[in-house]
């Protein structure tokens, strides 16, 4: 087997216990001693020669699976200070009953209180219906005479039904939401379906807080959801291949077996005839052949229907990995023997490629074919001809080198290291760049075919994506043990994953990742489009500002060309503000001045304000005023040329923004007093508008000047009317919103939040539309495109990211639309999953 951070039939005790956590030990009696002696079981291989021990894992699967989620709930009922409306009934109580009577043994006292609350308040219920039907039967003899009390007895039964109804829905909903916080995505949708169908079923009554959170709930599983199935074996899954043409995805397990399963997840075939875990399977270019490698020793290859062809023998250790050369004439295999091998597709061993001193764990043949790549315990990463040559030796890693892999031009190998960290390298052994945000080991690393998007896989459980230049694009969770192999499906548009957790998972590729403009060497706390791009960047046209903690201002064209870079003329920039004409800018410093610069960075003014820290400005629409806001509590208003005119005194806290009404006739300042004011230009306040519970950060109107946008650290958006009404509150962000951005029509609000995403929200009724992911940190500015097509926005990761609005698919609220939606994205799921119940099934699919 493998030693140290190998994989292949690897025996070290934190993998291995994890198989069996939920039964670790078998008493035995001992003849020799009457105390008892204990062994634990540490390899779900040795199971497979235990058959009742295996069938009892079979057996206790669903048990398990349904005792954690009675502990989810118990834990929910005693958060909520044992509110009755968590407590289970109906069908979940039955199935929880079963485990109480049958297993109690195995439940902590906090479940077995939980579960004896849920039963005593069901004989409450049970004792209150049948005291009704006693009553009832009492009443049938008089109906004649007192049909209004039989209405009534009626109406009675049915609002019990329905606050029982209610009680469901709730639990449901917060069954759902702990699915979503800890990344189980198809058990949070088909859980939102769940409680979608019992919404559906007693919409007329419903409180309108219940029905939006259920809905909001089953809107985020659906849109949030990039999971789309799982594919199930008995032990760890070791390696996971698409076919070339698409149509057969291969994976390899430590029971033994292959497993080949259609692209919607419907298990084709499964390959037995290896005797050790197998580690590695691959297609030949044509699809016609599988090569797989075992701990055995050998490797076999199958054609494509799961026949077994040829079997090859020569290592005298376990093989890690298997591979085709692009003509698909060579295989090459790597080894514990320290040793690659090639092998014509007959069987005949070309060559021996001696030269790494401890066990190879990855091999990969260049695009041309004329290079192999070999990754190995000692940490180099070896290129080899195609003759068996020794090429290049790269030092790549201080720890075991686990995976390695060419870019589709050939020109970039990647590694994939122990050392927690992924490198990317030119064929000449030049280091290009150290990707760095795994927390554990990293066992694969792969190309997309169109050599955009880089996928790893790791010790820490998740999928990371990349970009080329080594950006962090996405982060997929879900898989509750090491994922050991990842692999893009020919068309791009999917990614399987192989985990220690016996599960292929199958994700969709989030088409709507951003182009990324790189430059910045500190966060990005301004972007906004330029619509004079021609006035400063050589006739380009519209463009993007940036503004960084690097204290440059960088101008960037849509492509991502950087077109100028300006160094500030003042250190710690504040605060920033453009003339609606983009020609000149307003910049705060921490020293309490004001500068007024033409773009090209001609000093116009210098504004003496030395009260205090000024952090934010506006000007109005005509340019010539500006407002600026600060740590003194106060608003300012100055004349373009630096005369102070007024000071509007009234808020209690730090000014954080000020902002122009499109008209010009009114100021609106947010504050860390909570509230957001109103001013006239004479300094006289209008409103004042309350209702947020922690500091305001940002304020934005509407282009018609009739609605006001507030973002807050207490994680909402409020939307006001200029009279001081309250008119929506938008929830869904998790952290503080820093920015906000109104569309050129008026139609969509975007905002920037301390979680980390963009989130686009309807103007008119408040429906979160898309929710963006991509920066690496907070996200500190957004800004719309004058045509509305483009969303720009700068982070803390220092990157400026462009957001195609075109053609994304925008959410919605509609309870059909939602699970008609969820039902597609869970269809290959509830079709192929051994584990899905009759229940589950007619969510979806009806009896």
């Amino acid at each position: 087997g493998k030693e140290d951070a190998g994989k292949g039939g690897r025996g070290d005790a934190e993998n291995l216990s994890q198989t069996l956590s939920e039964s670790h030990y078998l008493p035995l009696s001992a003849s020799a001693s009457s105390s008892a002696v204990t062994i634990e079981v540490a390899h779900e291989i040795l199971i497979r020669h235990w058959s009742t021990l295996r069938w009892w894992l079979e057996e206790n699967r669903a048990r398990l699976r349904s005792h954690r989620q009675i502990e989810q709930a118990a834990a929910l009922w005693k958060q909520n200070n044992e509110e009755p409306d968590f407590l289970l009934c109906g069908v979940r109580l039955a199935a929880a009953e079963e485990i109480y009577i049958n297993y109690v043994d195995e439940l902590s006292v906090d479940v077995q209180n939980f579960l004896d609350a849920c039963l005593q308040k069901r004989r409450q219920q049970k004792q209150k219906e049948e005291s009704l039907l006693k009553q009832a039967q009492r009443t049938v003899a008089i109906i004649s005479i007192l049909g209004l009390t039989a209405f009534g007895l009626a109406v009675l039964a049915y609002q019990q039904t329905q606050k029982a109804q209610l009680r469901e829905l709730q639990a449901l909903n917060a069954l759902s939401e702990n699915f979503l916080l800890s990344n189980k995505q198809l058990e949070a949708l088909l859980t939102s379906v769940r409680a979608g169908r019992e919404l559906q079923k007693i919409t007329p009554g419903i409180p309108v807080n219940i029905q939006t959170q259920a809905l909001t709930i089953l809107q985020e599983a659906v849109y949030g959801t990039q999971e789309r199935n799982r594919l199930m074996h008995n032990a760890w899954v070791t390696s996971v291949s698409f076919s070339p043409d698409g149509q057969i995805i291969a994976s390899a397990s430590a029971d033994n077996t292959i497993k080949l399963w259609s692209p919607d997840g419907k298990l084709l075939t499964t390959l037995t005839g290896h005797s050790d875990g197998v580690n590695s399977v691959a297609f030949s270019p044509d699809s016609e052949i599988l090569a797989s490698a075992s701990t055995d020793k050998t490797i076999k290859l199958w054609s494509r229907d799961g026949k077994l062809l040829k079997t090859f023998t020569g290592h005298i250790d376990g093989v890690n990995s298997v591979t085709f050369s692009p003509n698909g004439k060579i295989i090459a295999s790597g080894s514990n023997d320290n040793t690659v091998r090639l092998w014509s597709r007959n069987g005949k061993l070309l060559s021996i490629l001696n030269g790494h001193s401890r066990g190879v764990n990855s091999v990969s043949f260049s695009p041309q074919g004329d290079i192999i790549a070999s990754a190995s315990d000692d940490g180099k990463v070896k290129l080899w001809s195609s003759d068996g040559r020794l090429l290049t030796t790269i030092p790549a890693h201080e720890r075991e080198v686990l995976g390695v892999s060419f870019s589709p031009d050939g020109q970039t190998i990647a590694s994939a290291s122990a050392d927690r960290t992924v490198k990317l390298w030119s064929r000449n052994g030049t280091l290009l760049r150290t990707l760095e945000e795994h927390k554990d080991r990293v066992w694969k690393v792969v190309f997309s075919n169109d050599g955009n998007t880089i996928a790893t896989a790791s010790a820490d459980k998740t999928i990371k994506l990349w970009t080329r230049t080594g950006n962090l694009l996405a982060t997929l969770q879900g898989h509750s043990h090491e994922v050991n192999s990842v692999n893009f499906s020919p068309d791009g548009k999917t990614i399987a994953s192989a985990s220690d957790d016996n599960t292929v998972r199958l994700w969709n590729l989030d088409k709507t990742l951003p182009k990324t403009f790189y430059g910045h060497k500190g966060s990005v706390n301004y972007v906004s489009f330029i619509s004079n791009g021609n006035a400063f960047t050589g006739g380009v046209g519209g463009a993007i500002a940036s503004l960084s903690t690097d204290n440059t201002m960088k101008f960037w064209s849509l492509d991502g060309q950087l077109l100028k870079t300006l160094p500030s003329p003042i250190n710690n920039v504040t605060s920033i503000s453009f003339t609606s004409d983009g020609k000149t800018v307003a910049l705060a410093s921490a020293d309490h001045t004001i500068q007024i610069r033409q773009l090209e960075g001609k000093l116009l003014h210098t504004f003496a304000d030395r009260s205090n820290w000024v952090m934010s400005m506006s000007f109005s629409p005509d340019n010539q005023t500006l407002v600026s806001g600060g740590a003194d509590k106060t608003v300012k208003l100055w004349s373009f040329d630096g005369r102070l005119l007024k000071t509007l005194q009234g808020h209690s806290g730090w000014v954080t923004k000020v902002k122009f009404s499109p008209d010009g006739k009114t100021i609106a300042s947010a504050s860390a007093d909570k509230t957001i004011k109103l001013w006239s230009l004479d300094g006289s306040l209008l409103k004042t508008l309350q209702g947020h519970s922690a500091s305001v950060w940002d304020i934005s109107f509407a282009p018609d000047g009739q609605t006001i946008a507030s973002a807050s650290q207490d994680k909402t958006i409020k939307l006001w009317s200029l009279d001081g009404s309250l008119l929506q509150t938008l929830q869904g962000h998790s952290d503080l919103v820093s920015n906000l951005n109104f569309s050129p029509d008026g139609k969509m609000l975007a905002s920037a939040s301390d979680d980390g995403t963009i989130k686009l929200w309807s103007v008119t009724n408040g429906v979160l539309l898309k929710t963006f992911q991509g920066h690496n940190g907070s996200v500190k500015s957004v800004s719309f495109s004058p045509n509305a097509k483009i969303l720009a926005s700068g982070g803390q990761d220092a990157t400026v990211k462009l957001w195609n609005l075109e053609n994304i698919e925008l959410q919605t609220l509609d309870i059909d639309r939602l699970l008609t939606k969820a039902c597609d994205r869970l269809h290959d799921y509830l079709i192929t999953n051994p584990d899905i119940t009759t229940e589950e099934y007619q969510l979806c699919f009806g009896s």
